[in-house]
Protein backbone atom coordinates (compact mmCIF):
# COMPACT_ATOMS: atom_id res chain seq x y z
CA UNK A 1 0.00 0.00 0.00
CA UNK A 2 3.03 2.39 0.62
CA UNK A 3 4.30 1.86 -2.77
CA UNK A 4 0.83 2.36 -4.61
CA UNK A 5 0.17 5.76 -2.11
CA UNK A 6 3.51 6.93 -3.34
CA UNK A 7 3.31 6.20 -7.13
CA UNK A 8 -0.32 8.35 -6.86
CA UNK A 9 1.08 11.32 -4.80
CA UNK A 10 3.54 11.61 -7.59
CA UNK A 11 1.14 11.25 -10.18
CA UNK A 12 -0.78 14.10 -8.47
CA UNK A 13 2.27 16.24 -8.32
CA UNK A 14 2.22 19.70 -9.95
CA UNK A 15 3.32 18.99 -13.61
CA UNK A 16 5.33 22.24 -13.40
CA UNK A 17 9.05 20.58 -13.87
CA UNK A 18 12.34 21.63 -12.69
CA UNK A 19 15.72 20.55 -14.23
CA UNK A 20 18.43 22.35 -12.61
CA UNK A 21 22.26 22.02 -13.65
CA UNK A 22 24.65 22.88 -11.01
CA UNK A 23 28.49 24.41 -11.96
CA UNK A 24 29.31 23.84 -8.23
CA UNK A 25 27.65 20.92 -6.03
CA UNK A 26 26.86 23.47 -3.12
CA UNK A 27 24.98 27.02 -3.23
CA UNK A 28 26.21 29.91 -1.30
CA UNK A 29 24.11 31.75 0.78
CA UNK A 30 24.44 34.42 -1.25
CA UNK A 31 24.55 34.27 -5.29
CA UNK A 32 28.14 34.87 -5.35
CA UNK A 33 31.95 33.84 -4.45
CA UNK A 34 32.17 32.34 -8.32
CA UNK A 35 30.53 31.83 -11.40
CA UNK A 36 27.73 29.24 -11.78
CA UNK A 37 25.34 28.60 -14.36
CA UNK A 38 21.23 26.52 -13.93
CA UNK A 39 19.32 25.80 -16.75
CA UNK A 40 15.74 25.51 -15.89
CA UNK A 41 13.32 24.10 -18.45
CA UNK A 42 9.30 24.77 -17.22
CA UNK A 43 6.30 22.41 -18.86
CA UNK A 44 3.12 24.13 -17.35
CA UNK A 45 -0.24 23.77 -19.02
CA UNK A 46 1.36 23.13 -22.16
CA UNK A 47 4.01 26.32 -21.78
CA UNK A 48 7.19 25.62 -22.34
CA UNK A 49 9.60 27.52 -20.71
CA UNK A 50 13.39 27.80 -20.84
CA UNK A 51 15.46 29.74 -18.90
CA UNK A 52 18.95 29.94 -17.66
CA UNK A 53 20.47 31.69 -15.27
CA UNK A 54 24.51 32.94 -14.89
CA UNK A 55 25.61 34.50 -11.94
CA UNK A 56 29.13 35.49 -10.34
CA UNK A 57 30.24 37.74 -6.73
CA UNK A 58 27.51 38.40 -3.89
CA UNK A 59 24.19 39.58 -4.83
CA UNK A 60 22.07 40.62 -2.47
CA UNK A 61 18.39 41.01 -2.96
CA UNK A 62 15.48 43.29 -1.69
CA UNK A 63 12.63 41.80 0.99
CA UNK A 64 10.13 40.53 -1.96
CA UNK A 65 13.05 39.26 -4.12
CA UNK A 66 11.44 41.22 -7.02
CA UNK A 67 15.16 43.50 -7.11
CA UNK A 68 18.60 43.49 -6.62
CA UNK A 69 19.52 45.55 -3.72
CA UNK A 70 23.04 45.57 -3.11
CA UNK A 71 26.19 43.62 -5.35
CA UNK A 72 30.10 43.47 -4.77
CA UNK A 73 32.26 44.68 -7.05
CA UNK A 74 32.35 42.52 -10.62
CA UNK A 75 29.05 41.11 -9.24
CA UNK A 76 26.45 40.30 -12.15
CA UNK A 77 23.64 38.11 -12.48
CA UNK A 78 22.11 37.10 -16.25
CA UNK A 79 18.29 35.97 -16.93
CA UNK A 80 17.61 34.74 -20.14
CA UNK A 81 14.57 33.19 -21.19
CA UNK A 82 12.86 31.75 -24.27
CA UNK A 83 8.88 31.29 -24.26
CA UNK A 84 6.97 30.74 -27.10
CA UNK A 85 9.41 31.30 -29.03
CA UNK A 86 9.98 34.96 -27.92
CA UNK A 87 13.69 35.46 -25.79
CA UNK A 88 14.15 37.72 -23.27
CA UNK A 89 17.39 38.64 -21.40
CA UNK A 90 18.27 40.14 -18.50
CA UNK A 91 21.48 41.56 -17.38
CA UNK A 92 22.43 42.72 -14.30
CA UNK A 93 25.67 44.11 -12.94
CA UNK A 94 28.11 46.07 -10.60
CA UNK A 95 29.08 49.29 -12.18
CA UNK A 96 31.39 51.57 -9.62
CA UNK A 97 29.49 50.75 -7.15
CA UNK A 98 26.23 51.56 -9.42
CA UNK A 99 23.27 48.67 -10.28
CA UNK A 100 23.21 48.58 -14.22
CA UNK A 101 20.23 47.06 -16.26
CA UNK A 102 20.27 46.04 -19.70
CA UNK A 103 17.33 44.20 -20.97
CA UNK A 104 16.73 42.86 -24.06
CA UNK A 105 13.95 40.88 -26.29
CA UNK A 106 15.11 38.74 -28.91
CA UNK A 107 18.16 40.72 -30.03
CA UNK A 108 17.10 44.28 -29.58
CA UNK A 109 18.19 45.92 -26.61
CA UNK A 110 14.69 47.72 -24.75
CA UNK A 111 14.82 50.52 -22.17
CA UNK A 112 14.96 49.09 -18.72
CA UNK A 113 11.86 51.08 -17.30
CA UNK A 114 9.32 50.18 -17.65
CA UNK A 115 9.08 47.30 -19.05
CA UNK A 116 12.54 45.81 -18.37
CA UNK A 117 11.73 46.30 -14.32
CA UNK A 118 7.75 44.48 -14.63
CA UNK A 119 9.24 41.71 -16.21
CA UNK A 120 12.33 41.73 -13.87
CA UNK A 121 9.26 42.35 -10.52
CA UNK A 122 7.24 39.53 -12.42
CA UNK A 123 9.63 36.92 -13.00
CA UNK A 124 12.51 37.11 -10.75
CA UNK A 125 10.52 35.73 -7.46
CA UNK A 126 10.27 32.87 -8.89
CA UNK A 127 13.93 32.18 -10.79
CA UNK A 128 15.14 32.79 -7.36
CA UNK A 129 12.80 30.48 -5.96
CA UNK A 130 13.63 27.97 -8.28
CA UNK A 131 17.51 28.04 -8.81
CA UNK A 132 18.43 27.90 -5.24
CA UNK A 133 19.91 31.73 -5.38
CA UNK A 134 20.27 33.32 -2.17
CA UNK A 135 18.48 29.70 -0.35
CA UNK A 136 19.77 29.68 3.27
CA UNK A 137 19.27 33.71 3.64
CA UNK A 138 15.88 33.48 1.99
CA UNK A 139 14.83 30.30 4.43
CA UNK A 140 16.07 32.24 7.63
CA UNK A 141 14.19 35.59 6.67
CA UNK A 142 11.08 33.57 5.70
CA UNK A 143 10.99 31.79 9.15
CA UNK A 144 11.37 35.05 11.30
CA UNK A 145 8.86 36.58 9.57
CA UNK A 146 6.23 34.32 8.77
CA UNK A 147 7.28 30.92 11.46
CA UNK A 148 6.53 27.45 10.23
CA UNK A 149 3.21 28.03 8.25
CA UNK A 150 5.36 30.88 5.93
CA UNK A 151 8.18 28.52 5.22
CA UNK A 152 5.44 25.78 4.38
CA UNK A 153 3.80 28.18 2.06
CA UNK A 154 7.29 29.03 0.29
CA UNK A 155 8.48 25.10 0.47
CA UNK A 156 4.80 24.43 -1.06
CA UNK A 157 5.63 27.54 -4.41
CA UNK A 158 8.73 25.33 -4.83
CA UNK A 159 9.04 23.15 -7.76
CA UNK A 160 12.63 21.13 -7.11
CA UNK A 161 12.59 18.54 -4.46
CA UNK A 162 16.25 19.37 -4.66
CA UNK A 163 15.60 23.07 -2.91
CA UNK A 164 12.64 21.68 -0.82
CA UNK A 165 15.07 19.59 0.41
CA UNK A 166 17.90 22.04 1.38
CA UNK A 167 15.33 24.26 2.34
CA UNK A 168 14.17 22.01 5.41
CA UNK A 169 17.48 21.49 6.11
CA UNK A 170 18.22 25.13 6.34
CA UNK A 171 15.59 26.11 8.77
CA UNK A 172 16.54 22.72 10.82
CA UNK A 173 20.59 23.42 11.11
CA UNK A 174 19.94 26.98 11.76
CA UNK A 175 16.41 27.71 14.13
CA UNK A 176 15.29 26.17 17.39
CA UNK A 177 11.62 24.93 16.62
CA UNK A 178 9.41 24.34 19.49
CA UNK A 179 7.43 21.33 19.44
CA UNK A 180 4.56 22.78 17.81
CA UNK A 181 6.51 23.88 14.90
CA UNK A 182 8.09 20.63 14.72
CA UNK A 183 4.31 19.33 14.59
CA UNK A 184 3.31 21.35 11.92
CA UNK A 185 6.70 21.15 9.98
CA UNK A 186 6.31 17.01 9.91
CA UNK A 187 2.59 16.99 8.80
CA UNK A 188 4.12 18.88 5.67
CA UNK A 189 6.85 18.80 4.16
CA UNK A 190 7.18 14.87 4.24
CA UNK A 191 4.40 14.75 2.01
CA UNK A 192 5.81 17.66 -0.35
CA UNK A 193 9.12 15.81 -1.51
CA UNK A 194 8.56 13.37 -3.72
CA UNK A 195 12.08 12.13 -4.17
CA UNK A 196 13.02 9.20 -1.55
CA UNK A 197 16.91 10.00 -2.06
CA UNK A 198 16.14 13.95 -1.24
CA UNK A 199 13.29 13.27 1.84
CA UNK A 200 15.81 10.75 3.24
CA UNK A 201 18.66 13.22 3.08
CA UNK A 202 16.94 15.42 5.83
CA UNK A 203 15.71 12.21 7.85
CA UNK A 204 19.50 10.96 8.32
CA UNK A 205 20.95 14.24 9.87
CA UNK A 206 18.42 15.70 11.46
CA UNK A 207 16.43 12.77 13.21
CA UNK A 208 17.66 13.46 16.62
CA UNK A 209 15.37 16.35 16.39
CA UNK A 210 12.27 14.36 15.98
CA UNK A 211 12.90 11.82 18.50
CA UNK A 212 12.91 13.54 21.73
CA UNK A 213 9.28 13.81 22.38
CA UNK A 214 7.14 11.17 22.18
CA UNK A 215 4.14 12.70 20.06
CA UNK A 216 7.10 14.21 17.88
CA UNK A 217 8.59 10.57 17.54
CA UNK A 218 5.30 8.55 16.65
CA UNK A 219 4.45 11.26 13.94
CA UNK A 220 8.09 11.02 12.56
CA UNK A 221 8.12 7.54 12.56
CA UNK A 222 4.63 7.36 10.54
CA UNK A 223 5.76 10.03 7.95
CA UNK A 224 8.05 7.68 7.38
CA UNK A 225 5.70 5.84 5.38
CA UNK A 226 6.36 8.36 2.20
CA UNK A 227 9.97 6.61 1.50
CA UNK A 228 9.26 3.50 -0.72
CA UNK A 229 12.55 3.25 -1.53
CA UNK A 230 13.80 0.01 0.88
CA UNK A 231 17.89 1.56 0.43
CA UNK A 232 16.70 4.85 1.46
CA UNK A 233 14.49 4.19 4.65
CA UNK A 234 17.02 1.70 5.18
CA UNK A 235 19.63 4.42 5.44
CA UNK A 236 17.39 6.44 7.81
CA UNK A 237 16.46 3.87 10.33
CA UNK A 238 20.35 2.95 10.64
CA UNK A 239 20.53 6.87 10.94
CA UNK A 240 18.17 6.33 14.12
CA UNK A 241 19.52 3.84 15.44
CA UNK A 242 22.87 5.24 15.24
CA UNK A 243 21.99 8.27 16.67
CA UNK A 244 20.26 8.11 19.37
CA UNK A 245 19.32 6.19 22.46
CA UNK A 246 15.60 4.57 21.78
CA UNK A 247 13.74 4.02 24.62
CA UNK A 248 11.46 1.01 24.14
CA UNK A 249 8.07 3.27 22.75
CA UNK A 250 10.72 4.28 20.22
CA UNK A 251 12.53 0.90 19.74
CA UNK A 252 9.02 0.02 18.89
CA UNK A 253 8.60 2.23 16.15
CA UNK A 254 11.85 1.87 14.82
CA UNK A 255 10.92 -2.13 14.62
CA UNK A 256 7.15 -1.19 12.89
CA UNK A 257 9.15 0.96 10.30
CA UNK A 258 11.84 -2.03 9.83
CA UNK A 259 8.44 -3.86 9.43
CA UNK A 260 8.02 -1.80 5.90
CA UNK A 261 10.78 -2.96 4.43
CA UNK A 262 10.18 -5.57 1.82
CA UNK A 263 13.95 -6.37 1.00
CA UNK A 264 15.59 -8.74 2.68
CA UNK A 265 18.69 -8.06 2.51
CA UNK A 266 18.36 -3.97 3.48
CA UNK A 267 15.93 -5.37 6.53
CA UNK A 268 18.54 -8.17 7.64
CA UNK A 269 21.34 -5.39 7.64
CA UNK A 270 19.48 -3.38 10.26
CA UNK A 271 19.17 -6.20 12.50
CA UNK A 272 22.72 -7.31 12.24
CA UNK A 273 23.12 -3.94 13.53
CA UNK A 274 21.18 -3.65 16.34
CA UNK A 275 22.11 -7.36 17.37
CA UNK A 276 25.95 -6.22 17.65
CA UNK A 277 25.16 -3.52 19.30
CA UNK A 278 24.83 -5.49 22.73
CA UNK A 279 22.33 -3.34 24.49
CA UNK A 280 19.07 -4.54 23.13
CA UNK A 281 17.15 -5.40 26.56
CA UNK A 282 14.79 -8.93 26.74
CA UNK A 283 11.55 -7.11 25.21
CA UNK A 284 13.68 -5.45 22.18
CA UNK A 285 15.34 -8.74 21.63
CA UNK A 286 12.13 -10.10 21.37
CA UNK A 287 10.88 -7.71 19.08
CA UNK A 288 13.58 -8.01 16.82
CA UNK A 289 12.82 -12.06 17.20
CA UNK A 290 9.50 -11.14 15.70
CA UNK A 291 10.45 -9.53 12.32
CA UNK A 292 13.18 -12.65 11.79
CA UNK A 293 10.32 -14.92 10.66
CA UNK A 294 9.03 -12.17 7.83
CA UNK A 295 12.29 -12.35 6.49
CA UNK A 296 12.03 -14.43 2.43
CA UNK A 297 15.54 -15.11 1.95
CA UNK A 298 16.45 -18.31 3.63
CA UNK A 299 20.81 -17.04 3.64
CA UNK A 300 19.53 -13.99 5.30
CA UNK A 301 17.57 -15.15 7.81
CA UNK A 302 20.17 -17.85 8.47
CA UNK A 303 22.27 -14.92 9.27
CA UNK A 304 20.53 -13.02 11.64
CA UNK A 305 19.44 -16.30 13.56
CA UNK A 306 23.11 -17.71 13.97
CA UNK A 307 23.95 -14.42 14.72
CA UNK A 308 21.16 -14.27 17.75
CA UNK A 309 22.59 -17.85 18.80
CA UNK A 310 26.06 -16.53 19.42
CA UNK A 311 24.22 -14.03 22.59
CA UNK A 312 25.31 -15.99 25.53
CA UNK A 313 22.38 -14.10 27.55
CA UNK A 314 19.54 -16.12 26.01
CA UNK A 315 16.36 -17.08 27.80
CA UNK A 316 14.76 -20.56 27.34
CA UNK A 317 12.32 -18.60 25.81
CA UNK A 318 14.26 -17.11 23.34
CA UNK A 319 15.76 -20.24 22.97
CA UNK A 320 12.61 -21.80 22.09
CA UNK A 321 11.41 -19.14 19.67
CA UNK A 322 14.75 -19.94 17.40
CA UNK A 323 13.81 -23.11 17.00
CA UNK A 324 10.31 -22.16 15.97
CA UNK A 325 12.16 -19.51 13.85
CA UNK A 326 14.11 -22.26 12.08
CA UNK A 327 11.70 -24.41 10.99
CA UNK A 328 10.68 -21.20 8.76
CA UNK A 329 14.01 -21.85 6.64
CA UNK A 330 13.11 -23.31 3.79
CA UNK A 331 16.74 -24.41 2.79
CA UNK A 332 17.79 -27.69 4.03
CA UNK A 333 21.88 -26.28 4.38
CA UNK A 334 20.37 -22.90 5.70
CA UNK A 335 18.58 -24.47 8.71
CA UNK A 336 21.24 -27.47 8.90
CA UNK A 337 24.10 -24.27 9.37
CA UNK A 338 21.70 -22.95 12.27
CA UNK A 339 21.38 -26.02 13.68
CA UNK A 340 25.05 -26.78 14.15
CA UNK A 341 25.25 -23.34 15.51
CA UNK A 342 22.70 -24.54 18.00
CA UNK A 343 24.60 -27.40 18.75
CA UNK A 344 28.29 -25.87 19.18
CA UNK A 345 26.41 -23.10 21.53
CA UNK A 346 25.55 -26.25 23.54
CA UNK A 347 21.67 -24.82 23.23
CA UNK A 348 19.99 -28.45 22.96
CA UNK A 349 18.75 -29.70 26.35
CA UNK A 350 16.31 -32.46 27.18
CA UNK A 351 13.82 -29.41 28.35
CA UNK A 352 13.57 -28.73 24.44
CA UNK A 353 14.48 -31.82 22.73
CA UNK A 354 10.67 -32.10 21.89
CA UNK A 355 10.88 -29.16 19.83
CA UNK A 356 14.13 -30.08 18.41
CA UNK A 357 13.16 -33.58 17.21
CA UNK A 358 10.29 -31.39 15.41
CA UNK A 359 12.90 -28.93 13.62
CA UNK A 360 15.29 -31.90 12.53
CA UNK A 361 11.56 -33.38 10.49
CA UNK A 362 11.74 -30.23 8.48
CA UNK A 363 15.16 -31.64 6.50
CA UNK A 364 14.65 -33.51 3.56
CA UNK A 365 18.46 -33.93 2.61
CA UNK A 366 19.65 -37.01 3.93
CA UNK A 367 23.39 -35.28 3.86
CA UNK A 368 22.89 -32.54 6.09
CA UNK A 369 20.79 -34.81 8.44
CA UNK A 370 23.30 -36.93 9.01
CA UNK A 371 25.20 -34.17 9.23
CA UNK A 372 23.77 -33.06 12.22
CA UNK A 373 23.50 -36.29 13.69
CA UNK A 374 26.87 -36.77 13.56
CA UNK A 375 27.59 -33.31 15.94
CA UNK A 376 25.33 -35.25 18.46
CA UNK A 377 26.90 -38.00 18.72
CA UNK A 378 29.75 -36.56 21.40
CA UNK A 379 27.18 -34.07 22.77
CA UNK A 380 26.78 -34.60 26.48
CA UNK A 381 23.90 -32.23 27.26
CA UNK A 382 21.58 -35.07 26.05
CA UNK A 383 22.82 -37.27 28.89
CA UNK A 384 21.86 -40.99 28.85
CA UNK A 385 19.21 -40.55 26.03
CA UNK A 386 21.81 -39.17 23.30
CA UNK A 387 22.53 -42.75 22.05
CA UNK A 388 18.07 -43.90 22.03
CA UNK A 389 17.42 -40.39 20.73
CA UNK A 390 20.29 -40.65 17.67
CA UNK A 391 19.24 -44.35 16.46
CA UNK A 392 16.06 -43.23 16.55
CA UNK A 393 16.30 -40.12 14.77
CA UNK A 394 18.58 -42.41 12.13
CA UNK A 395 15.01 -43.98 11.11
CA UNK A 396 14.55 -40.92 9.33
CA UNK A 397 17.46 -41.29 6.80
CA UNK A 398 16.52 -42.97 3.54
CA UNK A 399 19.98 -42.87 2.12
CA UNK A 400 21.76 -46.25 2.30
CA UNK A 401 24.89 -44.99 2.19
CA UNK A 402 23.95 -41.72 4.33
CA UNK A 403 23.08 -44.12 7.10
CA UNK A 404 25.71 -46.50 6.84
CA UNK A 405 28.49 -44.26 7.29
CA UNK A 406 25.85 -42.46 10.90
CA UNK A 407 26.14 -46.22 12.12
CA UNK A 408 30.13 -46.52 11.64
CA UNK A 409 30.68 -42.24 13.22
CA UNK A 410 28.29 -43.81 16.00
CA UNK A 411 30.17 -46.82 16.60
CA UNK A 412 33.82 -45.38 16.15
CA UNK A 413 33.02 -42.40 18.26
CA UNK A 414 29.83 -43.09 20.68
CA UNK A 415 31.73 -44.94 23.62
CA UNK A 416 29.15 -47.28 23.51
CA UNK A 417 28.53 -49.94 25.53
CA UNK A 418 28.05 -53.43 24.76
CA UNK A 419 24.01 -53.58 25.05
CA UNK A 420 24.57 -50.16 22.72
CA UNK A 421 26.47 -52.25 20.42
CA UNK A 422 24.00 -55.30 20.20
CA UNK A 423 21.30 -52.68 19.74
CA UNK A 424 23.42 -50.72 16.95
CA UNK A 425 23.75 -54.51 15.12
CA UNK A 426 19.93 -55.11 14.93
CA UNK A 427 19.27 -52.11 13.65
CA UNK A 428 21.63 -52.41 10.83
CA UNK A 429 18.64 -54.37 9.03
CA UNK A 430 17.13 -50.92 7.93
CA UNK A 431 20.46 -50.42 5.84
CA UNK A 432 18.96 -51.51 2.30
CA UNK A 433 22.22 -51.44 0.41
CA UNK A 434 24.62 -54.81 0.30
CA UNK A 435 27.38 -52.62 -0.07
CA UNK A 436 26.67 -50.12 2.53
CA UNK A 437 25.25 -53.24 4.88
CA UNK A 438 28.90 -54.71 4.47
CA UNK A 439 30.53 -51.75 4.89
CA UNK A 440 29.10 -51.11 8.22
CA UNK A 441 29.55 -54.76 9.15
CA UNK A 442 33.05 -54.67 8.15
CA UNK A 443 33.53 -51.44 10.54
CA UNK A 444 31.73 -53.50 13.48
CA UNK A 445 34.84 -56.19 12.86
CA UNK A 446 37.45 -54.08 14.02
CA UNK A 447 35.26 -51.98 16.56
CA UNK A 448 33.89 -54.28 18.49
CA UNK A 449 34.92 -57.77 21.00
CA UNK A 450 34.49 -60.34 17.91
CA UNK A 451 35.66 -62.28 21.45
CA UNK A 452 32.11 -61.94 23.04
CA UNK A 453 29.83 -64.86 21.85
CA UNK A 454 27.25 -62.38 21.57
CA UNK A 455 28.65 -59.81 19.40
CA UNK A 456 29.91 -62.36 17.36
CA UNK A 457 26.40 -64.40 16.78
CA UNK A 458 24.37 -60.71 16.31
CA UNK A 459 26.77 -59.69 13.25
CA UNK A 460 26.54 -63.34 11.92
CA UNK A 461 22.93 -62.88 11.89
CA UNK A 462 23.05 -59.51 10.26
CA UNK A 463 24.82 -60.99 7.64
CA UNK A 464 21.74 -63.08 6.61
CA UNK A 465 20.63 -59.47 5.19
CA UNK A 466 22.96 -59.53 2.50
CA UNK A 467 22.05 -60.71 -0.58
CA UNK A 468 25.10 -60.34 -2.20
CA UNK A 469 27.55 -63.38 -1.83
CA UNK A 470 30.60 -61.51 -2.75
CA UNK A 471 29.89 -58.44 0.20
CA UNK A 472 28.21 -61.66 2.55
CA UNK A 473 31.87 -63.52 1.97
CA UNK A 474 33.65 -60.41 2.92
CA UNK A 475 31.80 -60.26 5.86
CA UNK A 476 32.03 -63.66 7.20
CA UNK A 477 35.91 -64.02 6.48
CA UNK A 478 36.80 -60.87 8.66
CA UNK A 479 33.93 -62.11 11.18
CA UNK A 480 36.24 -66.05 11.58
CA UNK A 481 39.79 -64.71 10.99
CA UNK A 482 39.59 -63.03 13.93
Amino acid sequence: MRTKYKNMKKLLHLTFALIAVFMLSTLPANAGNGDWDIVITKNNNWRVENIKISTNGDIEFNEDYTDVKAMSDDAYIKISMVSFGMKRKLYIRSDEGRINYRYYEGSREVDFEPKGRAWMKKMLPDIVRNSGLDLENRVNKIYKKSGVTGFLNELQETDSDYYRSRMVKYLLKNNKLDKSELQNLLREFPYRISSDYELSQIYKKYNPVFIQDPEISAEFFNSLDEISSNYELSQVLKSVYKLNELNEENFTHFIEAMGDISSSYEKSNLMKMALADDKLTEAQLNKVLSEVEELSSSYEKSQIIKSIIKDEGLSSGNVNKIIELTESVSSDYEMGQIINSMIREEMISNSNLNEFTELLGNISSDYTYKGILDQLIEYEQLGEDRFDFLLKASDDISSSYELSKFYKTLLVKGNLTKKQQLTLISKSENISSNYELASFLLTATHQMDLEDKEIKDALIKATQEISSEYEYGKVMKAIYSK
